[in-house]
């Protein structure tokens, strides 16, 4: 079977988490079995269902499911052996217990389990459309960046780590407390990475996953969903779609009519912003949509005889070129500002930093002794020379 991942995300309190699930309800309402995730950790899912959901999928209509991830239990499952070994270390230097097995679960191990679990789900194909209730923006990107991190982590720290462990723990074993990691460790390190390195390839590919991007009608909602829009094509990420959620109508009567200038303006600026990406407008609705049928309702509002889960828009966000004895790497980056970049070459890696976010690009063998001459912005296009 065939699985669409489609992944929304924004702002908090946008309205993505309605989306995602009237989304999620229309497509199985057509006859595709289809699995919606929770990965904020403020679950709001079971609200949008009024009706409690766990950390397993739970059948919420025919061809629905729903699942609210425990991300304790996602890492205990997947590399017990690594949080073994780092609360036995916490504890081997005095720490309690309780204290130890806290701080065991290491920055980032918290996105790493959300994705293994959409993993799984991929790969056992089970479902036609996986559909993903993001957290907020930041945590969104986070979640997102990770595998590319770990990439780095493993190519550069873990076989050091790996080596210096097989040399010392002989005689830690004998001298010491404090235990050193052994190979069920470093294996279950291994198949992380393993597991990582796939799914941020089918994150990537346009063909199976989209990231479809949620705000309202106002300038700091606007402002973010640029941010992300840049964030995640510097990342590789597909998206192809931007919602506008709560827009006043015209029957809201005269008190809103500066709120619907307003939002007009912004409206207008999303629309001449991303003119090449799909843009869908979402009345502000007389009361929540709670419950899988009005989630049907909100769902037939939104996407009409549009089938939600098409793809809406491919593009490449990467591409290298030649022109005479000229290498460049071109990026679309179309809202980054020039002052908040930097573009070096580490040892065949490109490290572009943007604002707080950086990406290590591994070059193709032809680029990697070539350092960046200049860079300057076209058209929404970075063009980086190298030489």
């Amino acid at each position: 079977m065939k699985t669409r991942i489609l992944l929304y995300t924004g702002k908090g309190g946008v309205g993505k988490t309605s989306i995602a699930a009237s989304t999620a309800s229309i497509i199985s309402s057509q006859g595709k079995k289809t699995l919606v995730i929770s990965t904020d950790p403020a679950h709001s899912l079971g609200d949008a269902f009024g009706e409690e959901i766990g950390s397993r999928p739970k059948k919420m209509a025919e061809n629905l499911y729903a699942q609210e991830i425990s991300v304790n239990e996602a890492i205990n499952t997947h590399w017990g052996e690594l949080k073994g070994y780092l609360t036995g270390l916490f504890q081997s230097q005095g720490l309690d217990p309780v204290s130890a097995e806290e701080i065991a679960t290491l920055p980032g191990f918290d996105e790493a389990a959300q994705l293994l679990y959409l993993l799984d789900y991929y790969k056992k194909g089970e479902y036609n459309n996986i559909i993903i209730d993001s957290a907020p923006t930041g945590e969104s990107l986070k979640l997102l960046s990770f595998p590319e991190a770990m990439t780095w982590y493993m190519d550069k720290i873990f076989p050091v780590g790996r080596l210096a462990a097989k040399l010392v723990r002989p005689v830690m074993n004998t001298i010491g407390p404090m235990p050193m990691p052994d190979d069920d460790v470093f294996k279950s390190v291994e198949r992380l990475y393993s597991s990582l390195k796939e799914i941020r390839d089918i994150l990537t590919n346009q063909d199976i996953s989209t990231i479809r991007l949620v705000m309202n009608p106002d300038r700091m909602s606007f402002s973010e969903t640029k941010r992300a829009y840049t964030y995640l094509l510097l990342y590789g990420y597909p998206v192809d779609s931007i919602f506008i959620n709560k827009i006043y109508e015209e029957n809201t009567g005269a008190f809103f009519k500066a709120w619907r200038n307003s939002q007009e303006e912004i409206i207008k600026g999303v629309s001449e912003s991303f003119s090449e990406i799909k843009i869908f407008k979402i009345p502000l609705l007389k009361s929540e949509p709670i419950g899988y049928n009005n989630l049907i309702l909100m769902g037939k509002s939104i996407y009409g005889d549009i089938p939600p889960d098409t793809i809406f828009k491919k593009e490449t966000s990467i591409e290298f070129y030649k022109v005479d004895d000229r290498y460049f790497i071109k990026f679309k980056l179309p809202f980054a500002d020039k002052k908040d970049l930097k573009i070096y070459n580490k040892g065949g890696e490109l490290i572009i930093e943007l604002g707080n976010w950086k990406r290590v690009l591994y070059l193709p063998t032809i680029y990697a002794d070539k350092n960046p001459i200049g860079a300057e912005f076209i058209n929404g296009f970075l063009n980086i020379e190298m030489r």
